[in-house]
C-alpha cells in the first residue's frame, strides 16, 4: 500500500507541476467543472499547487490530505464527466477510448484518497 501511494503522490505532484506551469506552454488549458479554458487562466496554477499539495499530503500520509482528496476526486470525477457535456470531443478519440480514460481517473482519484485513509487506519493499529 505504501509504495502505491507514494506513486500516486509522485504523479499528482507531475500533474499539479503541469498546472502550475500552464501558462509556458505545458498543455492545452484547464478543464474547470467541464468547461475547458485557455491556458493563461489563473485557476491552473491555483488548482496545480493544491494539487501539489495534496501530493506531498499523501507521501506524508498526513490527515489533512483525506479532505483535500474527496475535494479533488470530487472535483475530477465532475469534470471527467461533465468535459463531453459542455465540449465537442475530438473524432479521433472514440467515445469508448474516453469512456475507459473517465473510469481510470475516477478509480485514480477516489482510490489514492481510499488508500490514504486505510494507511492511516493501519498505522493507528
Amino acid at each position: 500500500m505504501s509504495t502505491a501511494l507514494n506513486i500516486l503522490a509522485v504523479l499528482f505532484a507531475g500533474r499539479g507541476l503541469m498546472n502550475v506551469f500552464k501558462s509556458f506552454g505545458t498543455g492545452s488549458g484547464l478543464v474547470f467543472f467541464g468547461h475547458l479554458l485557455p491556458p493563461d487562466t489563473p485557476w491552473a496554477p491555483i488548482i496545480g499547487v493544491a494539487m501539489v499539495a495534496y501530493a506531498w499530503g499523501l507521501w506524508t500520509r498526513a490527515i489533512w490530505a483525506i479532505p483535500l482528496g474527496a475535494l479533488y476526486a470530487g472535483f475530477a470525477t465532475a469534470n471527467l464527466l461533465l468535459f463531453p457535456v459542455f465540449n465537442t470531443m475530438p473524432e479521433r478519440i472514440p467515445m469508448w477510448a474516453y469512456a475507459i480514460y473517465v473510469v481510470g481517473g475516477i478509480a485514480l482519484s477516489w482510490g489514492a484518497m481510499w488508500l490514504l485513509v486505510r494507511e492511516r487506519a493501519t498505522q493507528r493499529r
